[in-house]
């Protein structure tokens, strides 16, 4: 037959699951033998006081919550606290270690045993770092953009029409390039020295 323990912690469970954000169910736990609890404590997302009292601790029994967009909190007993119970993330499910171990553990906290204010600690000091680790993961999932491919244009059609590749001549082999008007050849007069005189025109008198 239950403990009043165990009672206590099966009802304050499904009683911090009812006044969390978004739509949480309660799933207690009992554990007829100290190996029975080591499946959640391998998926405990974080190193602090929790991970010590988990796998330090022979607890009985847990619960998990479950809750929106694969969110997973793991409830026991903190021993030697007996008005206190503790609250901790647990690692997402369908993830590659690699995708989890980069980002930075959103650890788990200590609650009062009274539903409403223990719901209120979570919400304001776990649920804001947990939202953010998770969100971190399905980044880090994202596979990456492919890169851009750039293909060579077809010969003869590397530029656009009426546009010329750089140094491209603009004249046909063999033709000499047009004139572009008449040149004028400019006689420079060094000082000291005479104007030169020149010849006049034929038939001039």
């Amino acid at each position: 037959m239950p403990t009043p323990r165990t009672t206590f912690l099966s009802v304050f469970a499904a009683s911090l699951a009812d006044r969390l954000p978004g739509t949480w169910t309660s799933e207690y736990h009992r554990h007829a033998a100290y190996k029975d609890q080591f499946p959640a404590v391998e998926r405990l997302w974080g190193l602090g006081h929790v991970d010590h009292i988990v796998s330090q601790q022979v607890l009985g029994h847990d619960a998990v919550l479950n809750g929106p967009h694969g969110q997973q909190l793991y409830v026991a007993d903190r021993p030697r606290y007996r008005r206190q119970f503790v609250v901790a993330p647990l690692e997402p499910e369908g993830f590659t270690p690699d995708q989890v171990s980069v980002v930075r553990e959103p650890n788990g906290i200590a609650v009062p045993d009274d539903p409403v204010r223990a719901a209120a600690a979570v919400v304001r000091r776990l649920l804001p770092r947990y939202q953010h680790a998770l969100a971190a993961v399905r980044n880090n999932a994202r596979p990456l953009p492919s890169p851009v491919r750039r293909c060579a244009p077809p010969a003869g059609h590397g530029h656009r029409e009426g546009h010329l590749a750089p140094g491209r001549n603009l004249h046909h082999p063999g033709r000499r390039p047009a004139r572009r008007g008449p040149q004028r050849l400019v006689r420079l007069r060094l000082p000291g020295l005479p104007a030169r005189q020149h010849p006049p025109p034929a038939g001039h008198p």
